[in-house]
């Protein structure tokens, strides 16, 4: 039964993805570059590129990239809403033909009972981002690997966002039907990964933590008002986002200048941004925000994180919600064929 045995309790995740920590990059737009992607599947955990907005070619090349930069496994995350089918159709070709080891999705719901299957066929693993019982119920019943329960402490875009990540992930692995579920949703820390992980977490996704890092193709000055942010900063919108429908919920740092008309439009800051942008945008971040004081190599944030693991457990002293996962994970590796 040494199979069955986890080294911690996300290790139905890292043997699915194949990586060493159930610690993933969110693939946050035009942030998630190749070098923040590589260095932290360098770091042991899941990269994920954002690629919403890529065109195609830049996608291919972006994945290429990240390649040149790690031997380690990685995702893609896509966001089929974003830009209609044509251009989805577009993007997901390029990731069918890449083959990196995940497919994330977000805001998927429309496309996603012909996608999911067509994505497995293709070997890949499929992860689900949802903040509802009813949207991960659907990506369930559509055959989803992996289930992400996004708490409206989030930054940036929520799909739903209403709901607290504590209450939306216990019930979540309530129906999850043994696949893994990963939590994401203000988390910067160990002790954080740690909470999330002691009511059944196989896992965490973190976004806002991994814009200060040295990688990221945040702009300084997004970097600078991610650490100078308090727990107390973030405010939850329904308003304006560059390209998404008006009302789509996200969560932000709010720029307060009164003469500032781009303050009630939120945005990530780019590196190659011109500073007008960082100062005047309110920008992307989770309710964690207030416990990221500096910037720092990705890997060290990894690490930090990896603290929270809960190690050398078995998968039957953890209970039931680790049992299952286990037990979903060794079915669904046979047909497969994941080693």
């Amino acid at each position: 039964m040494n199979e069955a045995r986890f080294d911690f309790a996300g290790n139905a995740i890292t043997q699915l993805c194949g990586v060493k920590y159930p610690i993933f990059l969110g693939g946050m737009a035009a942030i998630s570059g190749p070098p923040l992607v590589a260095a932290v599947a360098n770091a042991g955990g899941l990269g994920v590129v954002g690629g919403l907005r890529l065109p195609p070619l830049t996608l291919r090349r972006w994945i290429q990239e990240t390649r040149a930069l790690t031997d380690q496994p990685f995702g893609v995350n896509l966001v089929p809403q974003f830009g209609g089918p044509d251009v989805f159709e577009a993007q997901f070709q390029v990731v069918l033909k890449e083959k990196p080891r995940l497919l994330s999705l977000f805001y998927a719901e429309a496309y996603s009972a012909d996608m999911i299957p067509r994505a497995k066929d293709a070997g890949l693993v499929v992860m689900v981002q949802t903040g509802s019982v009813e949207l991960a119920k659907i990506a369930i019943a559509q055959g989803a690997d992996i289930i992400v329960a996004q708490g409206s402490e989030s930054g940036g875009h929520l799909n739903r966002g209403t709901i607290g990540i504590m209450p939306l992930l216990t019930s979540i692995l309530s129906i999850a039907e043994g696949r893994p579920v990963l939590a994401a949703g203000g988390i910067t820390n160990g002790d954080d990964v740690r909470a999330l992980m002691s009511l059944g977490a196989s896992g965490v996704v973190v976004g806002t933590a991994f814009i200060a890092t040295d990688e990221s193709n945040a702009h300084p000055l997004y970097k600078q008002k991610i650490v100078e942010a308090t727990t107390d900063d973030t405010e939850y919108r329904t308003g304006y986002s560059f390209g998404w429908t008006y009302g789509t919920p996200h969560r932000v740092i709010p720029n307060r200048d009164k003469w500032n008309l781009l303050r009630f439009i939120g945005g990530g800051a780019r590196a190659i941004d011109k500073p007008r942008m960082a100062k005047k945008l309110s920008l992307y971040a989770g309710q964690g925000v207030g416990k990221i004081h500096s910037v720092v190599p990705a890997a060290e944030r990894v690490a930090e994180l990896v603290t929270g693991l809960p190690m050398t457990t078995s998968l039957f002293e953890r209970g039931d919600a680790y049992a299952a996962a286990g037990s979903f994970l060794l079915e669904q590796r046979r047909p497969l064929g994941w080693q």
